[in-house]
């Protein structure tokens, strides 16, 4: 975007308007209410257009005058559904530190292609010293529609091959949440009523998630069903919440039929991608959206995301960014995701674990092998429950274990966070899942859950990879799974078929780490040298299989840092 990072400070807006930085990083600043002198005006800021609709670019200019910013300076974002000037200072949505030229200049220009305001109509900029003291603010922009827009289109299989469902966000009134679709965009004649929730911060489990001043209202977060569609046929659709406000047309392909076990398609897999930005790559997460958008719009079918998601981590703004970035392909193909470290770790609060329930009375699973904290921020899966609608299965629960047909490809997703030990609830899920695979139908077995079975890029996170062999790979050998994807490191590793922690070419199955979405790449370089290792790399970039036909897949990285709408294949294998 419009601005360039401080040298001294590579900590810019949190990424509820997508500008980058660290997600989920809560402010060091103490934004003073005493100890300042009262506030005056240092600062003449003025936006292009005094008001815009949801998604709309604009430009804010400011200028210091009477006032020399200085290193630390910066500026912060506030949104109101009613007087801005009553809301306190530390209440802001985002926030970025001054760049060295606009310190210089005591000016500045930043273009902002889609101001965000978590629902609200009123919005400004306000400006601070490094001391905290607030120097001047921009003038205030409405948002005409901000409470009524239709925003976060998804799609997402719901284990019925005949359907396809759509969630999405509005901050109006749910009085009618309903799709319409059709075969073509002059016909929308099909129509379905859906249902709308919401959540509340109180229902997470901790701080900051708990305690996060600047809290932003999720809104209505609707979903509806697309029931008796042919298999393979281009669809039309778009919803509304209240019968008034519609989104736009947008078209999907439903899913192919499940009696070809020579069907051949694509889809693209990835961790980790959050709305990370960096300094010398632009930015990763925006690179992968746009990979990902060229690739479904050359022909890619669905997109898997294993763990670590937004990255929101109690900042419940992010979630609204992250949601925006992947509209553009989510909206057009089944975006499929399971369980992160960073959507569901904690360590206190556990009674609103939404993962806790009749298919799982377990609290969260802590062994001596595992190390982990309130990674979450205190959301501990709630935002990431109420947010996505996965299929369900017998004994599958949620979005944290379930798994789905796809053409000729069976796929199980699972959670690294919850306990897989023999008996345990996911186990006897994924046990009888395996058992129920036709291989005549869906010749193809797929695994993929956050955390890797293989990686050592270092001695403690080794013994956590040692510590889900055990749990995980005496049954996914036992029913000869073909392929597993994880995430969490931020690298990208391939592995030749492997089982008991050595190379096995002809029992073993393939891991593969692509947790390169977007997070910043790890510095560890301790998996080059491993015997089972096939090909490393710390770049950013996405996965994409390709099911050739019962009898071979296609596997290839796509490294991001080359071109960023489509990407360089630098790994690939059969």
């Amino acid at each position: 975007l419009a601005f360039q990072h401080s040298a001294a400070h590579d900590v810019p807006l949190r990424g509820i308007l997508g500008l980058g930085g660290t997600m989920g990083q809560h402010a060091t600043h103490v934004i003073k209410s005493s100890g300042c002198s009262k506030v005056a005006s240092h600062v003449e800021a003025s936006f292009t257009k005094d008001e815009i609709e949801v998604g709309e670019e604009v430009t804010l200019t400011w200028k210091y005058y009477e006032y020399r910013p200085t290193d630390g300076d910066y500026l912060a974002y506030f949104c109101s559904s009613d007087i801005l000037h009553e809301q306190a200072d530390h209440k802001f949505l985002d926030y970025r530190y001054l760049t060295e030229s606009e310190i210089a200049e005591g000016a500045g220009i930043l273009t902002i292609p889609f101001l965000r305001s978590g629902r609200q109509h009123y919005c400004e900029f306000r400006f601070f010293s490094n001391e905290g003291c607030r120097v001047g603010s921009s003038e205030t922009i409405t948002i005409n529609d901000a409470s009524t827009a239709v925003t976060q289109l998804h799609l997402a299989l719901t284990g019925v091959n005949s359907e396809m469902r759509v969630s999405w966000t509005s901050g109006g009134v749910n009085i009618s949440p309903t799709v319409r679709w059709g075969d073509h965009t002059g016909a929308l004649t099909s129509e379905a009523v859906g249902t709308c929730w919401t959540y509340k911060q109180s229902d997470m489990c901790e701080a900051p998630a708990t305690t996060e001043p600047s809290f932003v209202e999720p809104g209505w977060l609707c979903t509806a069903v697309m029931t008796s569609l042919s298999p393979d046929t281009t669809y039309y659709y778009k919803v509304t919440s209240d019968a008034v406000t519609f989104s736009d047309t947008i078209f999907f392909v439903s899913a192919p039929p499940l009696d070809d076990p020579d069907y051949n398609f694509s889809f693209i897999a990835y961790g980790d991608m959050g709305t990370w930005s960096h300094v010398k790559n632009a930015s990763a997460a925006v690179a992968t959206a746009k990979i990902s958008t060229s690739q479904v719009l050359s022909g890619a079918r669905r997109i898997d995301h294993f763990g670590d998601i937004s990255y929101a981590k109690g900042v419940s703004g992010t979630w609204d960014a992250w949601f925006d970035l992947i509209e553009p392909y989510a909206s057009k193909v089944p975006y499929m995701v399971t369980i992160g470290n960073h959507e569901f770790d904690y360590v206190s609060g556990g009674e609103n674990d939404p993962s806790i329930n009749s298919i799982n009375p377990q609290p969260a699973f802590k062994p001596d092998w595992w190390q982990s904290a309130s990674d979450s921020g205190g959301e501990c899966g709630v935002p990431m429950h109420n947010r996505f609608t996965m299929p369900s299965n017998p004994l599958s629960n949620g979005i944290f274990w379930y798994s789905f047909d796809y053409a000729n490809t069976h796929t199980i997703m699972l959670s690294s966070e919850h306990n897989c030990t023999e008996g345990s609830p996911q186990y006897k899920f994924l046990e009888s899942d395996l058992e129920g695979v036709d291989r005549k139908k869906t010749p193809w077995v797929f695994v993929e859950f956050h955390r890797p079975m293989y990686n050592r890029e270092d001695s403690a996170q080794y013994e956590i990879a040692l510590g889900m062999q055990s749990e995980f790979e005496p049954i996914l050998l036992k029913y000869e799974v073909d392929l597993v994807l994880a995430g969490h490191f931020h690298s990208y590793l391939r592995t030749s078929r492997v089982a008991n922690d050595k190379r096995d070419e002809e029992n073993g199955i393939v891991h593969i780490t692509v947790g390169s979405a977007g997070a910043s790449l790890d510095a560890s370089d301790g998996c080059s040298e491993l015997e089972w290792t096939e090909y490393f790399t710390q770049n950013w970039g996405v996965g994409k299989v390709t099911v050739e036909n019962r009898t071979h897949v296609k596997w290839e990285f796509i490294e991001n840092h080359d071109d960023h709408n489509h990407g360089a294949v630098v790994d690939e294998t059969w």
